[in-house]
């Protein structure tokens, strides 16, 4: 498990107002067509005629794709922006304004919950969220989670050069420019923040990054039965890569959405699939059925 900052010059930043200013209904859905891993699972495991929630659909991608091909699915978020660019993308989505740790649905609710990207960012741990979906989903419903990763690049070249940074006493001038202009949308895992001493620089938890092992774990623990875990990533695309470009982003295209890599970057990440999509994956996904009587 790592723990996970971003850094602000303002107290009062909002990383998901930061977050979804910075990006756009479209450009959620053009991640849809590259995002095989999720989209795969969801057409193999959810029955068309059941009932699915998204809770912390941020701009609600998922909410649209499958909307779109007839599942009856409800999108919720806590972010009044994101709610409100997807209304006014499509009036005719179900979505809400709502807390995942208490949605107010009753008992065994829901045929499917879909979490992309969400529970990482408790920092008291993904338990209660986790709690809160077995609670709404019905008897042998299913659970899709998907979180940040520790892969293998992460604990064998990131991890390494961040210790190396953080004992140094002082760093370069361009390091801190670096540090600054990727917070907060590019956090670091560190201890302490990778900047100057001598600015004045606030710290947040950004979220965790779990194992495969750990996010099995702590799915049965609430109650869960683990299906299926795969790695994920924009694996139905050879030019965009999420854990490439956010762990080095020299390999990525500068200004380009959706994580598209360079010719350097689709080389690196050709290769390194061709060893295993779990070297540099940036999360994983896992499938999981509600055991209730």
């Amino acid at each position: 498990m790592e723990k996970v900052f971003y850094f602000s010059d303002n107290d009062q930043c909002d990383l998901w107002d930061k977050m979804w200013t910075s990006r756009t209904v479209d450009q959620e859905l053009e991640a849809c067509e590259i995002e095989s891993p999720p989209r795969d699972l969801f057409v193999t495991y959810i029955p068309k005629g059941g009932k699915i929630i998204d809770g912390g659909c941020g701009f609600g991608k998922w909410v649209v794709y499958l909307h779109r091909r007839g599942y009856d699915i409800l999108g919720i978020d806590s972010n009044d922006l994101a709610i409100s660019e997807l209304r006014q993308f499509d009036p005719t989505l179900q979505v809400e304004r709502g807390e995942i740790l208490a949605t107010g649905y009753p008992d065994h609710s829901f045929d499917a919950y879909i979490s992309m990207g969400v529970v990482e960012h408790f920092e008291d741990g993904p338990q209660a969220p986790l709690k809160e979906a077995y609670r709404i989903l019905k008897p042998g419903g299913l659970i899709f989670v998907s979180v940040p990763t520790v892969n293998i690049l992460r604990q064998v070249i990131r991890r390494p050069l961040r210790n190396a940074i953080k004992r140094s006493l002082t760093l370069p001038s361009f390091l801190n420019h670096v540090a600054k202009r990727h917070c907060p949308l590019r956090p670091d895992s560190s201890d302490r923040p990778v900047a100057d001493s001598r600015k004045t620089s606030c710290r947040k938890f950004a979220e965790y990054r779990y194992t495969k092992s750990e996010l099995e774990a702590f799915l049965q623990q609430a109650g869960f039965t683990i299906i299926q875990t795969v790695p994920h990533d924009f694996y139905g695309s050879r030019d965009h890569a999420v854990g490439l470009v956010l762990d080095f982003p020299f390999l990525g295209v500068r200004g380009a959405s959706n994580f598209r890599l360079n010719l350097f970057g689709k080389i690196i990440s050709s290769t390194l699939n061709r060893v295993s999509p779990w070297v540099a994956c940036s999360s994983v996904l896992c499938v999981a059925r509600a055991k209730k009587p």
